[in-house]
């Protein structure tokens, strides 16, 4: 009865551990939205404190409007992250008691003027994180691929309409990725 406990808790903090890194991916990526890429260290603060819808809207909006070549994968990236949202505020804000030796355990949350129940079993809540971590660092993972595709964008946007001086290079794995390689 213990071990099916600690089973619980064990999954659930790894479920929210892994929301947890999707959230800074969305404010880091956030960060290369501002204006002035040279700030985008100071601005860090101001992304993470920010919601987590705001941070979606953030980089919606930015997409929409600058990175418009980015905008199918990201909205199929955005409707996955609803998804797994909609479950961590179940199993993040909805718990009551659970018995055991019960296979699964309740939550409930309020939408509107209702009180809405989930169940889920262990292999569920470690289904959602695994879905969490292929939205992190999968193919088009928010702290993977499309992290670098995305800043990648953002600074060949950025370094088009500054001076040399200004530029910015970025690197991955010691190999220049910016069209921009730098003062000659």
């Amino acid at each position: 009865m213990f071990e099916k406990d600690k089973k619980f808790k064990e999954s659930i903090g790894a479920f929210i551990i892994a929301f947890s890194e999707l959230e800074y991916g969305l404010a880091y990526l956030g960060v290369m939205t501002e204006e002035d890429l040279r700030k985008r260290e100071s601005k860090l603060i101001n992304h993470i404190g920010n919601p987590f819808e705001k941070k979606v809207r953030i980089l919606t909006e930015y997409i929409n409007s600058d990175l418009i070549e980015l905008k199918e994968t990201w909205d199929n990236i955005r409707e996955q992250i609803y998804v797994l949202n909609k479950e961590r505020r179940f199993i993040a804000h909805g718990f009551s008691q659970y018995y055991l030796p019960r296979e699964s355990i309740s939550t409930y949350v309020k939408e509107g003027k209702k009180i809405i129940k989930k169940d889920f079993k262990l292999q569920d809540i470690k289904d959602l994180t695994n879905k969490l971590h292929e939205l992190n660092t999968g193919e088009n993972g928010v702290n993977g691929v499309f992290h670098q595709v995305f800043t990648l964008a953002r600074i060949n946007k950025w370094n088009d309409l500054v001076n040399d001086k200004n530029k910015i290079v970025y690197k991955v794995n010691n190999l220049i990725l910016t069209e921009w390689k730098g003062p000659k």
